[in-house]
């Protein structure tokens, strides 16, 4: 939330964005919402659809409810490539057809669709970004927030073995966290209304490929397995990010070898600092 009339760093302020009231109380003298809020385990929105459904969806309404009513001018939404499904052909551009595979894609779909509307109903100036495998040094592994990377990152940092899922002949986009920021940011700052974005680095990385990129990080030998493929897996991901370099002269910063070695050294030295506490 961006208030009018003073900086909002450092102010945090919890809030259940299924709470219409208390969200339009909250964004009182915003000027824009980028909103990020959601369930995102696709494992999670296949066995509890209908809590999918209430924060993913639900809680979008409720958020572009309040943006309205407290007269906010610029509405970013989060969403995300599982809205593609299996594509037809890669790289995905925005017009690929949308076929999400599991509830959370469907839901973040459902989502997508509800900011258009207020858009065209309401005037709302939106934005839609669709993020394709983002990382971060500050994810946890355990968390439904963390990707193969992080947990990757964890294995080889702890010398144990790592596992993919399936053949690992399955390609994904990966891009730093601190890059999908930069997007968010000057979609934020631009004229822009009312397109939806791809975010990711348009360069294709297969599963296995990564894990040896990984595993070469660790001093010591890392043995990568491979276990049982996961439910409503896509098999083939890759953004097409011209439209973002056209409208919005978005260029990665960050190359996956130096993210892969931020991480691991991050990692390395959290593992220093707890043995260190244990002494």
């Amino acid at each position: 939330v961006t208030p009018r009339h003073q900086s909002a760093e450092g102010k945090v302020q919890i809030t259940d964005i299924r709470d219409t009231s208390e969200m339009i109380a909250q964004l009182q003298g915003a000027e824009a919402v980028i909103h990020t809020a959601a369930q995102v385990s696709v494992q999670k929105s296949l066995e509890d659809p209908l809590y999918d459904v209430d924060i993913n969806v639900m809680g979008t309404v409720s958020v572009l409810k309040a943006a309205i009513a407290a007269k906010v001018k610029k509405f970013i939404f989060i969403s995300s490539a599982a809205v593609y499904g299996n594509p037809l052909s890669t790289p995905v551009n925005e017009l690929h057809p949308v076929n999400p595979l599991s509830v959370y894609g469907t839901s973040k779909l459902a989502a997508e669709n509800y900011v258009r509307m207020f858009e065209n109903t309401y005037g709302l100036q939106t934005v839609i970004i669709r993020p394709f495998n983002f990382y971060s040094p500050r994810a946890e592994v355990d968390s439904p927030y963390s990707g193969v990377i992080s947990k990757f990152i964890d294995c080889a940092a702890h010398n144990k073995p790592i596992i993919i899922n399936g053949d690992g002949q399955q390609t994904r986009d990966f891009l730093h966290a601190q890059d999908v920021s930069k997007m968010i940011y000057t979609a934020l700052e631009s004229e822009v209304s009312g397109v939806t974005f791809n975010c990711g680095s348009g360069q294709a990385v297969s599963i296995e490929d990564l894990a040896k990129k990984v595993a070469k990080l660790a001093s010591n030998k890392i043995e990568i397995q491979h276990g049982e493929p996961r439910n409503a897996d896509i098999r083939y991901s890759v953004a097409d990010v011209q439209l973002a370099r056209d409208l919005l002269d978005f260029h990665t910063s960050i190359t996956l070898e130096e993210g892969l070695q931020e991480l691991f050294d991050a990692s390395n030295q959290l593992s220093a600092k707890i043995s260190m506490s244990m002494q």
